[in-house]
């Protein structure tokens, strides 16, 4: 018997709906689904399935690291750079995962840890603490919080200071993350066999307007310099609210992603799909 765990978008009634087929499947065949709530769950799983798009996709992996646990991805969005298969496909895909016709792909992912400068975070009931920790399969992202206003943002890589940033924020992805809101930011696209980090300026007020690809053994420290306050956030996700003083520090974390794959899949060739680049001159 095999412990599936489950893992919808919300405010998909379609994915809501596979949710409950995917568990009687599970069921006819001897598994057991498990659905997995904010805090994740206690039990020993063989496999996460996510329905939804890449958002859902992220949600799952987050509640499974530092484990390796096999996420597979149906995508029910529009973009589905991590999801492997359309909704139609799940229990041929089941299948073949529980025959061993699968591969797993790793992924790298990000250890981001926050030190406050000078006050602390309040844990429950627990002792307040200066730092947090999480894992980011896409990105961080130091932004702003007012429109009216940029933040100011001392980058050092290991403990050599490198450039005041003077922008609407920073990105440092993943080469995973290079297709999300880096891409956006018009940071470039990396393979994501590649290891790698990528650090990408928000709409700079500055003349070095670059992204920056980092060997995966450095560590770049965001420290918010004197100004307005900021937010780091984690994978899309709104963590923490930094003031002047705090300080993200962001290594290449040593537990992967591992994502469930079949045959045939090309990251390449998904790129070309998505931004429809199947004529020799663009725009046609």
């Amino acid at each position: 018997m095999a412990n599936v765990g489950i893992v919808y978008h919300p405010q998909r009634e379609s994915a809501r709906q596979k949710a409950a087929e995917l568990d009687e499947w599970l069921g006819h065949r001897g598994h057991r689904a498990v659905y997995m709530g904010e805090s994740g769950s206690e039990n020993a799983l063989d496999l996460v399935v996510s329905l939804g798009g890449d958002g859902t996709m992220l949600r799952a992996i987050d509640k499974v690291l530092p484990l390796p646990i096999p996420v597979l991805g149906v995508n029910f969005g529009s973009l589905g750079y991590l999801t492997e298969i359309v909704p139609e496909g799940l229990f041929r895909a089941l299948e073949r995962f529980f025959a061993g016709e699968f591969s797993l792909e790793e992924r790298m992912t990000l250890a981001i840890e926050v030190e406050r400068g000078e006050s602390t975070f309040e844990i429950g009931d627990a002792q307040p603490s200066s730092r947090r920790q999480y894992i980011a399969l896409n990105d961080l992202v130091v932004e702003k919080l007012d429109s009216g206003h940029v933040i100011r943002v001392d980058v050092a890589f290991g403990a050599t200071h490198f450039l005041t940033y003077e922008a609407d924020g920073l990105i440092v992805s993943s080469p995973t993350g290079s297709t999300a809101y880096s891409f956006s930011a018009r940071g470039p696209v990396v393979s994501p066999r590649l290891r790698a980090m990528i650090l990408t300026p928000i709409s700079p007020h500055m003349l070095f307007d670059r992204s920056l690809v980092l060997d995966p053994i450095e560590t770049v420290e965001l420290t918010l310099a004197d100004g307005p306050s900021a937010a780091a956030m984690v994978d899309g996700s709104r963590k923490v609210i930094l003031d002047p003083g705090d300080l993200v520090r962001c290594t290449v974390n040593g537990n992967s992603a591992h994502l469930v794959t079949f045959a045939n899949r090309d990251f390449h060739q998904i790129l070309k799909k998505k931004f429809g680049l199947h004529s020799k001159r663009m725009g046609e």
